[in-house]
């Protein structure tokens, strides 16, 4: 009898061992699969922020592409008004007043040629505390290279990307484009998982030209953080985003954050 009863006690024994490994493995399993979770928690925040970011892009280089269009097409209406009343001028013997109609066409058009640059130019945007400087750089050209810089980063040639996005910097950091230069620097640095430089360029953002990537800087500091696994860092750049530019199209992606936290 006494026998029988200590096979039954190894035998609960054995029992109670194997069901606490199995629980154990369990439990592993579980953290293993929440942490899996997590990260694709992130991956999804983090291509929708730049799906959003790059839209934006897009959309200006579209409205920069349409007014080009309008003014090329005022420009060769006039140039066509010019030349039918130079047309008319030909059989004339008037050749004086035919050499003032000439002169006073290239006027006209040197006129309208200022204007059509003005107007394709960014408006301006007051940013409180930043410095209004003039700025000795030709326009055009910024633009140009900003454009060639830009499709560097798209091409994900981001190591020369930084460099021609720095060279702008350095030309000006007053241009209307210089936030966004800044702004896609950090964003190379960042595609390259360098996230502590990409922090240190958004920061700048913020300072400098007509502060339209302002918002997109502070939520990608707030990305960065994440990715650093540094979330309460992430939520204050967040909740920044949230009091400063409540009406910013990066606010949803930033509350999705703030409100399921827990999950990530």
């Amino acid at each position: 009898m006494i026998r029988i009863i200590s096979h039954l006690a190894i035998i609960i024994l054995l029992l109670a061992i194997v069901s606490y490994s199995q629980t154990d493995t369990t439990q592993t399993d579980i953290s293993t699969k929440k942490a899996e979770l997590n990260e694709k928690n992130v991956e999804v925040l983090e291509l929708q922020s730049d799906l959003s970011i790059h839209d934006n892009e897009l959309q200006y280089i579209r409205d920069e592409i349409e007014k080009l269009k309008q003014y090329n097409k005022h420009l060769e209406d006039s140039l066509l008004a010019k030349q039918i009343q130079i047309d008319s001028l030909k059989n004339q013997q008037n050749q004086v007043e035919n050499f003032k109609l000439i002169v006073n066409t290239f006027k006209d058009d040197k006129v309208l040629t200022s204007e059509i640059m003005e107007s394709i130019k960014i408006s301006d945007v007051v940013v409180e505390d930043t410095v209004t400087q003039l700025i000795d750089v030709d326009d055009s050209d910024f633009r140009t290279r900003y454009n060639e810089a830009l499709n560097l980063y798209f091409d994900r040639n981001y190591q020369v990307g930084i460099e021609k996005f720095s060279e702008l910097l350095n030309i000006s950091n007053q241009h209307q484009l210089s936030d966004n230069c800044q702004y896609w620097l950090g964003e190379c640095y960042y595609s390259l998982e360098k996230y502590s430089e990409a922090i240190s360029k958004f920061k700048k953002v913020g300072s400098i030209g007509d502060g339209n990537k302002a918002d997109a800087a502070l939520f990608k500091i707030g990305m960065s953080y994440l990715k650093m696994g540094k979330n309460t860092l992430a939520v204050s750049s967040f909740k920044q985003l949230e009091n400063q530019f409540p009406k910013s199209d990066l606010l949803g992606k930033a509350q999705q954050y703030l409100t399921t936290q827990e999950k990530f």
